[in-house]
């Protein structure tokens, strides 16, 4: 056995498997298949899964990485879809699926006209609601399990197809297993080549394994026969079976199945076949696994089955609870577990866990971790934290078996700590009347989370980390500034005609403007390698106009931590207090309707490294906000405004920074003036040098022009003020991307 110190304890040093459900989708009209998918190597895993009877095969965004808007995406819709694989079929970096379908009602009552297998060209759109283009490959009446890889050659995809029965109403022939190879121009041909691997061996195929054998891949297939190995053998060019065991045969004489329905293979320590976990026979009852009696490879060894359990008994129709079976590394102590799906009904429904003792005789200890119906379980680690979690679908298929309430679960795996859940990666405490974030770098994020924090009126500010390669949906109401990472998006272009690529960093282009709106075709953000870090400000739905404030003190701002959050935290109230009452200002505000409101401070928490300093300034139209050139500032510092009173605010500057600055001889004219609109912000008006980072003094200030933020007038005799946020970025991190 594995080295046990990485094993994972729970509180009182007990080994306790825990795993926190959430719910993805309930009272489904079917359900059968379920698999973890990428859309690419970067993207967030997801779910793809399905049912017989409806056939809309769909793809769940992962809910860790995005806003729940909307979490469906449709891929296509099938006669009676079965089983599913994965690959890049056309190799551009998009994974596509295999998939049979049009099987019928049941194996016995199987279409004869059915059995087909295509692929599904992957769009390439997340979040698009146009279905995959589906490619025909070929068809076998009955087909119930296909794996893609590479079995007789690694230049291109191979597909075998595995029926379960030869033909309707016949259990007792034996089926083909069929080889699909890859053709020459795989998007225009008709169907893909095909070939008869073996047609007289095998019966009632019901599930099969692929395992790498370098560098071909093998399978191992689950059917009346037991467990055998399927390989093609290079030195002598052709196809070997070779049996590991025959399965269960107990019960031969009172059912009419027996031998193997599930498979999978377990690793143990460096030997990657140590044990094989099985569910027999055909929608079996019993649980067994072979153990080898050395740690050769799978050729000239004997193989021992143990039964670990048997659940209940079968039905009339001959059938038990069991119908897949899933080995994987749960607990990160190089042992696989593995994982048992029962279709039920109770108490013989749900999921249970079994972990290796001592393979040598067969010992296992187990756990139920859920009692949800369970037809197929994925395994990944869908909320990027470094363990494995599974998620499954419950079994309802007419003719076999209908569960209560059929759902989609993922369960996180938690039994390191069960109060894992609670723990936020955001967090936030006050300090000196003001609120500091601790935050983790995007790129290590292991979820979306979100955390508002002051409402302006009926706009509400929420600091958010989105996961590398994630989505987030937003709406017409949601403005986004962006403080570390990357965003982007896709967007028609009605002039050019065509769809053009966006994105937006920590700021935009030097002495310009920039909307803080997404206008997005798919009405979502991505990110990249990096994530992201935001500030969302988001409009209240009935708001179709940014409202002007005649008088500071109708502006509401209002705390709006959650509940979670410390009472200290949540007690602290934000005010704009009149200029003249700081040191930036004494004498020359004195009387002026100049107010200021601090703050918040943002840190990553793996260092306490300074990544930026946010405050809101206001001023009444008219009002000259200070012309300074930060001759002490280590910062960079953009603004962002959120109500621009007259349309015409915004930030006037020298040119050059090496022109002084004289109250009483500058002229306005030698000024540049940059407006910014409400829920605009500008860009750098520092120096930045070639390498595009910003021009540091000998003392380490960054060089400015003289600057200041000019709220204008107008012609209207009513009073009315700009409100802005200033942003100060650590000038170490502000290399321009």
């Amino acid at each position: 056995m594995a080295n046990n110190n990485h094993q994972i304890y729970n509180d009182h040093g007990s080994y306790t498997p825990y795993f926190e459900k959430k719910l993805i989708e309930e009272k489904r009209e079917d359900g059968y298949w379920i698999e973890a998918f990428q859309f690419d190597n970067q993207s967030p895993i997801g779910l793809v899964a399905y049912g017989l009877s409806k056939g809309q095969v769909n793809f769940y965004l992962n809910p860790c990485t995005i806003v729940e808007t909307r979490k469906v995406i449709p891929i296509q819709k099938l006669a009676g879809p079965v089983a599913m694989d994965q690959a890049d079929i056309t190799g551009n970096g998009l994974n596509d699926i295999i998939i049979c379908y049009q099987y019928g009602n049941t194996m016995k009552d199987c279409d004869p006209e059915g059995g087909k297998i295509v692929w599904l060209e992957n769009s390439g759109q997340k979040n698009d609601q146009n279905l995959w283009t589906s490619r025909y490959i070929g068809k076998s009446i009955a087909m119930h399990r296909l794996k893609v890889g590479h079995f007789t050659q690694t230049e291109r995809w191979e597909i075998i197809g595995l029926p379960i029965v030869g033909k309707p109403f016949d259990l007792l022939s034996p089926v083909p297993v069929l080889l699909f190879r890859q053709p020459d121009d795989v998007l225009n041909a008709k169907e893909w080549p095909c070939e008869i691997i073996n047609e007289d061996f095998f019966h009632l195929i019901h599930d099969a394994t692929r395992f790498n054998a370098n560098p071909l891949d093998n399978l191992l297939i689950a059917s009346r026969e037991g467990i055998n190995w399927l390989y093609f053998d290079d030195k002598i060019r052709k196809w070997t079976i070779e049996n590991i065991g025959e399965g269960e045969q107990g019960e031969k004489q009172q059912i009419p199945y027996y031998g193997s329905g599930c498979v999978d293979v377990g690793r143990v320590g460096n030997d990657s076949l140590a044990y094989i976990a099985t569910v027999e026979p055909f929608h079996g009852n019993v649980v067994a696994v072979y153990v080898k009696d050395s740690n050769n490879s799978l050729k000239h060894i004997q193989w021992k089955r143990y039964v670990l359990d048997v659940y209940g008994y079968p039905n009339t129709h001959g059938e038990g609870p069991a119908h897949h079976v899933i080995c994987a590394d749960f607990d990160k102590d190089g042992d696989d577990e593995f994982l048992v799906a029962l279709r039920g009904p109770l108490p013989n429904q749900g999921v249970y866990y079994y972990k290796p003792i001592d393979i040598s005789r067969g010992l296992f200890s187990k756990w139920k971790v859920s009692d949800d119906s369970a037809a197929r379980i994925a395994v990944a680690d869908f909320n990027n934290n470094g363990l494995l979690d599974f998620a499954t679908i419950g079994y309802y298929v007419p003719g076999y078996y209908t569960a209560e309430n059929p759902s989609i679960n993922i369960y996180y795996n938690r039994f390191g700590n069960k109060n894992v859940q609670d723990i936020k990666e955001i967090q936030v405490t006050k300090q000196n009347n003001e609120l500091l974030f601790k935050v983790p770098r995007p790129h290590k994020a292991l979820q979306y989370e979100m955390i508002p924090f002051i409402a302006v009126e009926d706009i509400s500010l929420s600091l958010e980390v989105i996961p590398p390669n994630s989505l987030r949906q937003i709406d017409k109401n949601t403005y986004i500034k962006v403080l570390y990472g990357i965003i982007m998006w896709t967007n028609s272009s009605k002039e050019l005609s065509q769809t053009v690529n966006h994105s937006r960093t920590f700021v935009c282009q030097p002495k310009t403007v920039s909307s803080l709106a997404i206008c997005s075709n798919e009405n979502a953000i991505t990110t990249g390698n990096e994530g992201a870090l935001l500030i969302v400000l988001k409009m209240n739905e009935t708001m179709d106009i940014i409202h002007r404030f005649d008088s500071i003190e109708k502006v509401t701002i209002e705390n709006v931590l959650p509940e979670y959050c410390s009472e200290e935290t949540r007690k602290l109230s934000f005010q704009f207090t009149q200029s003249d009452k700081h040191d930036l200002g004494k004498e020359k505000f004195k009387g002026h309707e100049f107010y200021n409101m601090k703050g918040f401070d943002i840190k990553f928490a793996d260092n306490d490294e300074h990544l930026c300093y946010i405050q809101l300034w206001a001023a009444k139209q008219g009002t000259n906000c200070v012309m300074h050139n930060y001759s002490d500032a280590f910062f960079c510092e953009v603004n962002a405004c959120i109500v621009n009173s007259t349309g015409k605010g915004g930030m006037q500057y020298l040119i050059n920074s090496k022109e002084n600055y004289d109250p009483l001889s500058t002229l306005n004219s030698q000024f540049q003036k940059l407006e910014v609109p409400s829920l605009y912000e500008h860009g750098p008006l520092w120096d930045i040098d070639e390498q595009k980072q910003p021009v540091l003094r000998k003392d380490g200030t960054v060089v400015y022009p003289w600057h200041e933020w000019q709220s204008d007038t107008n012609d209207s005799s009513v009073k009315s003020f700009d409100i802005w946020m200033a942003f100060q970025f650590n000038a170490h991190l502000s290399t321009i991307p």
